[in-house]
């Protein structure tokens, strides 16, 4: 394990020069991949081509170029990576302090890809792949310009403009994956049911991102995104929507009282279950019943 804790510690390590404290960028292609790396900045790495299945690429993914984004304390293996000139490989790594010194800072927590996986990450299209590497030989560019009272600012503003393309790249991701992201997103409307009816409620309390991304074996950060693309509901309203959808069924299915039911569901008390039952069904529970038995 090698910590990197600076900009110079990345220079030093990447036998490269440092041409600004807060900001790295290089070719590592060709690096030695014995290294396992905990960083201490933030980290973009962009490689030519398609790296192996543990980026988590599936067929239906484009083939020609990988990148991912990693937040600073997470550790990087070098060797999935680096070492070979056959797929240029770029790393642009730059300092918190950049992001929250700068007008960078005001957007920064919108993307919350940095707190993917790395199995999470971006497969680019040939065009896509062409603006990744433009912006981040851009970054390079204004590097080579040298330190004055525009660099900081410069230097942030090109860093937005990759980050913001990498948002849009990932939004066509979700495009693409539809079809997968679907049924994802039906397993965690099975996982809730079971919770619900297996009394897991009642002990823990409703489920929130963490227990879903950790029973479908995604972060937290990709479930909340993924979900809110699909569905336009965060995991609390993904929640509250199903919950009622559950005991719709359950109502139908069952001769269970409405008490039972909410008890079941983990709502507050029955009065709460009735009210947000109806607000959302347009029936209270006794209504709803009463009219699927009429049917």
């Amino acid at each position: 394990m090698v910590r990197l804790d600076t900009i110079s510690d990345f220079s030093s390590f990447f036998s490269a020069e440092t041409l600004h404290p807060s900001v790295f960028v290089a070719d590592i292609s060709d690096t030695d991949g014995r290294n396992l790396l905990e960083l201490g900045a933030y980290t973009v790495l962009f490689k030519e081509h398609t790296c192996s299945s543990c980026f988590g690429r599936k067929d239906y993914d484009f083939p020609d170029g990988t990148l991912a984004c990693i937040s600073p304390g997470q550790t990087l293996n070098i060797g999935a990576w680096a070492g070979s000139r056959d797929d240029r490989c770029l790393l642009l790594c730059f300092h918190p302090d950049l992001v929250y010194q700068t007008g960078l800072g005001r957007r920064f927590g919108c993307y919350t890809f940095f707190r993917y996986r790395q199995n999470e990450a971006l497969h680019l299209s040939c065009r896509e792949k062409i603006i990744v590497k433009a912006c981040m030989e851009g970054i390079s560019d204004e590097l080579c310009w040298g330190v004055d009272e525009f660099s900081r600012t410069l230097l942030g503003n090109r860093i937005e403009l990759l980050l913001n393309c990498c948002a849009r790249f990932y939004r066509r991701q979700f495009i693409t994956r539809h079809d997968a992201n679907e049924d994802m997103i039906d397993r965690a409307g099975r996982l809730l049911e079971n919770y619900c009816l297996t009394g897991q409620v009642r002990c823990h309390g409703l489920p929130g991102a963490g227990y879903f991304s950790r029973m479908l074996g995604l972060s937290p950060a990709y479930f909340e995104d993924m979900l809110r693309h699909e569905t336009g509901k965060s995991t609390g309203e993904f929640v509250s929507l199903r919950r009622i959808a559950i005991a719709r069924d359950q109502l139908c299915r069952t001769c269970k009282s409405p008490a039972w039911i909410a008890e079941e569901l983990g709502f507050t008390s029955v009065r709460s279950f009735n009210m947000i039952f109806k607000r959302l069904s347009g029936h209270s529970p006794d209504e709803y019943r009463a009219m699927q038995a009429a049917q």
